[in-house]
């Protein structure tokens, strides 16, 4: 057999052009030097994910995943193959493409942050409108997309469909309406914003087990710390305003008007709470809690409010007090109109016989202590109350003693 050999000119040329490939950064050998790019001989591309040999089905498939988004369309149509293989590296390189861009995409939202720029990131664009995109929203964002992606991605498709019908959707809604217990019951700051953020959306806010669940939820300990105290506390907070905002809309009931006060929304609790005193139709307890919140935050406006109330005979709440005897406490709108009008007075109440009164740091006096156990009770009470305003103050309670 007979051997040729390069000759010394052209063997240096060869390794000069072989040396510049791997000593200059700008020109580092890349899956594009070692195949032909996908955009030629597409058909022929696809193939040889499907070839025998393992370099060629390797070599192939980075340049997919060199090419990026151009691969994204031949890698789909390669999922119709009758290849078993090949449908299956497609299925792979499809999935591996779109991890890339949306770390790449995440990077740049977190250092490179571009209010200008569309980022294509499942879930980001109803977040953004919940929840703003400063540096606290952007950072609350990477921690609901790091712990599920698929219900960002849920919640992408269902800000880009207008004709998604949530109430015909069973299986989606227990699949990412129904978050772990444990976690929201501990004040789990991520479980908790995933949870307020579907409640944000007009349609899957129709859910009524959604919105039960948050109101209840939303009133105890664990979440209070966790949305006011937490990690990206200020993007949390705006999810739950933008949570009140969307029952605003649809109803104004008591829990929803509390939870404005717990979470210090004053300009939204001060529009329910308007909106309650109103109506017509709203509930006493929803009205005992309006009363509460005027006074404590305009009382002036609340003091003609509370002379009104004080003909308003209907029942909030009954509660039942455990002790060596069993007691029942009713509370009717007026006995919170009086005490509240004692308080502004300066008056303690509990000196005109409110004797269960209890403070509350939100509501001024504790909602289920307000009541008498008897009708006389509540009259002696009354009298005596009214009759020390009309001693401080002969006119406060001028017009509901003409009535």
């Amino acid at each position: 057999m007979t051997h040729t050999f390069a000759s010394p000119t052209s063997l240096s040329a060869w390794l000069f052009a072989i040396a510049s490939l791997t000593c200059d950064p700008s020109r580092a050998l890349s899956a594009e030097d070692l195949v032909e790019p996908v955009e030629q001989r597409l058909d022929l591309q696809i193939d040889r994910l499907g070839a025998s040999s393992y370099r060629m089905r390797e070599r192939t498939s980075r340049a997919f995943v060199a090419a990026g988004d151009a691969a994204i369309q031949p890698l789909r149509l390669g999922l119709d193959s009758d290849d078993a293989e090949i449908r299956l590296q497609c299925q792979r390189l499809l999935i591996e493409i779109r991890e890339r861009r949306t770390a790449w995409e995440l990077q740049h939202l977190l250092t490179q942050y571009d209010p200008q720029r569309s980022y294509r990131l499942a879930g980001w664009q109803p977040f953004v409108e919940a929840c703003g995109d400063d540096a606290s929203a952007r950072g609350l964002f990477k921690r609901l997309l790091d712990r599920d992606a698929a219900f960002m991605a849920w919640l992408q498709r269902v800000y880009d469909d207008p004709g998604y019908d949530i109430e015909n959707q069973l299986e989606d809604q227990q699949r990412y309406l129904s978050p772990d217990t444990q976690r929201l019951n501990s004040g789990d700051l991520v479980s908790w914003s995933m949870l307020l953020l579907a409640g944000t959306n007009a349609k899957i806010c129709q859910v009524p087990v959604l919105g039960s669940h948050i109101r209840c939820g939303l009133q105890c300990s664990p979440a209070i710390h966790s949305l006011t105290r937490g990690n990206n506390r200020v993007a949390t907070m705006r999810l739950v305003r933008s949570w009140l905002q969307r029952q605003a809309s649809t109803a104004a009931t008591r829990s929803t008007l509390r939870i404005a006060m717990l979470y210090q929304c004053d300009q939204i609790a001060e529009q329910l709470a308007s909106a309650t005193l109103s109506s017509d139709h709203a509930s006493p307890a929803s009205v005992q809690t309006a009363l509460f919140f005027l006074v404590a935050h305009d009382p002036q406006t609340a003091r003609p409010r509370l002379v009104d109330a004080l003909q308003d005979h209907r029942v909030c709440q009954v509660w039942q007090i455990a002790s060596r005897r069993r007691r029942a406490i009713q509370t009717q709108v007026r006995d919170t109109a009086l005490a509240l009008l004692l308080h502004l007075q300066g008056i303690d109440p509990r000196t005109v016989g409110f004797r269960d009164l209890q403070a509350d740091p939100v509501t001024i006096y504790s909602e289920q202590t307000l009541g008498f156990e008897t009708e006389q009770a509540r009259a002696e009470a009354h009298d005596a109350g009214q009759r020390l305003i009309a001693e401080f103050d002969p006119d406060a309670i001028s017009h509901s003693s003409s009535e």
